[in-house]
């Protein structure tokens, strides 16, 4: 819990403290990303576009190597992760906010 008055962090749970250090390497990589007031927000944009598209090439490749390794069709693998990559965020986001 962070404490509003002196923005001190008073107490760490073991699953905040774990979630922190398994994202610690998407923290630094996204750290290179500059800030959006910084020229008009377009260098955060494009560099920031430029990381996401250097992740999704990664997150196909691993899903092509997956449907080698577990032998199922690039077809069924793309519509597999691609419905697990868009309903998941959702199912997050609506526990979340539940």
């Amino acid at each position: 819990m962070i404490d509003d008055e002196n923005m001190i962090l008073d107490d760490v749970t073991l699953y905040e403290a774990f979630v922190h250090f398994v994202c610690i390497g998407w923290k630094l990589i996204f750290a290179f990303v500059p800030p959006a007031k910084m020229g008009g927000g377009i260098p955060c944009f494009v560099i920031a576009l430029c990381f996401i598209g250097v992740i999704t090439a990664i997150v196909a490749e691993v899903a092509t190597i997956l449907g080698c390794v577990i032998n199922l069709k690039g077809s069924v693998t793309a519509i597999t992760l691609v419905a697990m990559g868009t309903s998941l965020p959702d199912t997050f986001a609506s526990v979340t906010a539940a």
